[in-house]
């Protein structure tokens, strides 16, 4: 959109305020992260807090980072006379769209369209090379028949009831039993 000097002006003054503003937003930020990071934790609860406030704290700060390099590009397109024009369909972007994103650099749906394109970490879909399922290898895997059977391959225990400890208590006789063995099927060549 060709805006004209007197509506150009504005427009800069409104970037350059946000712009202002993410900056003292990013250095509000920072300080606190330092503080964060260097005071002495006294547990193991006061570390992981610490860490947590940190490692938001980092996030917060890529975000503003990275509205500050949008807004440094609509500048840019605001200087070259393409500020509110569509970078995708080179269509006018709706005041409205601007008022709430004044870096919008495409419409809302060439701005969709570029979004299912990216589709990826954190939407739901897997990425390749993790778009196939694991499977366990052969030898880590266990036979579906041993259930709660003994672990050790070469023993199993068995307990019979026969006779009586004691009144009503049948008497327990504990009997090891070699394990059964296993059978592997022969792969025809």
């Amino acid at each position: 959109m060709n805006h004209p000097t007197d509506i150009r002006d504005p427009l800069r003054e409104m970037l350059l305020q946000l712009q202002d503003e993410t900056y003292q937003r990013v250095k509000e930020l920072r300080r606190d992260q330092e503080q964060e990071s260097s005071s002495e934790p006294g547990d193991e609860m006061d570390t992981a807090r610490t860490t947590a406030e940190v490692e938001t704290h980092a996030g917060l700060i890529s975000r503003a980072e990275e509205k500050l390099k949008f807004l440094d590009e609509a500048l840019t397109r605001l200087d070259a006379g393409k500020y509110g024009r569509c970078l995708g369909c080179r269509e006018p972007i709706p005041l409205e769209r601007l008022k709430a994103l004044p870096f919008a650099a495409y419409c809302v749906d060439c701005q969709e369209k570029r979004n299912r394109a990216r589709r990826g970490w954190g939407e739901g879909t897997i990425i390749a090379p993790y778009d196939h399922q694991w499977t366990l290898p052969e030898e880590m895997e266990e036979p579906a028949e041993r259930g709660s059977k003994s672990t050790d391959p070469e023993e199993q225990l068995t307990i019979r009831a026969s006779g009586k400890l004691g009144p009503g208590e049948p008497e327990v006789e504990a009997q090891r039993t070699p394990a059964p063995k296993k059978r592997t099927a022969r792969r025809k060549k």
